[in-house]
């Protein structure tokens, strides 16, 4: 069965597991019913951003059950297929490197504007039908449109990823239902702790001064002040 976690950031820049969920398939209405039955367990707050792959099903299942979360798309996925579709151009160098320039390099949305014109005109790619329509969800994965949109630093899916690996350790492919109930639970103490751990060090132990600069000794200074007594 699909495995569905719902992963984001803590306070000590963990990854942390919100919610997870076993599917059927891999439907629409599938995600519609798990991302509103995860609403009901979470009283209703929505997160500010999610972040997927181009997974069609999923897209419209966000825009029906989380309309106010921006949905954002995971670089890393659709970079990937850089070298398959345009591997008559990517080959080249200098294209390369001008592609990756408007992409990666744009500050704001008019110089990205300014340069995704000139490389279209430059290479003669006004016909080509993918790369229209990834500028057509531009403003769901370059940087100049979305910098200002909190996503806790960040813009690929590794975390959920990096999660799926985690589960790994007490659960697999032909774990019963039982059993990965319990594996889960153990998965999600282990996590429970890390944060302790880290929440601990932060309270009673002073973190070493890599550089001594006055940006460090002033958080160490607050770490000082904050710390509890007893």
């Amino acid at each position: 069965m699909p495995f569905v976690p719902f992963t984001g950031v803590n306070h000590h820049y963990q990854s942390v597991l919100f919610g997870f969920a076993l599917m059927r398939d891999e439907l629409k209405t599938t995600f519609e019913w798990v991302l509103g039955t995860w609403l009901e367990a979470v009283e209703g707050k929505t997160p500010l951003a999610i972040i997927i792959d181009q997974d069609q099903a999923m897209a419209g299942a966000i825009q029906s059950q989380l309309p106010n979360t921006t949905h954002l798309l995971c670089s890393w996925h659709i970079s990937n297929k850089f070298p398959e579709k345009l591997s008559t151009y990517y080959a080249k160098e200098e294209f390369k490197s001008d592609f990756n320039n408007c992409i990666y390099h744009s500050l704001i949305e008019e110089i990205f504007e300014d340069m995704w014109k000139a490389l279209i005109l430059k290479y003669k790619l006004e016909d080509n039908t993918w790369l229209q329509s990834l500028y057509n969800l531009k403003h769901k994965w370059i940087d100049a449109y979305t910098r200002n949109i909190f996503s806790a630093g960040q813009k690929i899916t590794s975390r959920s990823e990096g999660m799926n690996a985690f589960f790994d350790a007490y659960v697999g492919s032909c774990t019963g239902l039982k059993e990965f109930v319990e594996g889960a639970q153990k998965a999600l103490e282990r996590q429970f702790m890390r944060e302790k751990e880290e929440d601990y060090n932060t309270h009673h132990k002073i973190c070493c001064m890599r550089m001594n600069t006055a940006l460090e000794n002033h958080k160490r200074d607050v770490q000082k002040i904050s710390r509890p007594i007893g």
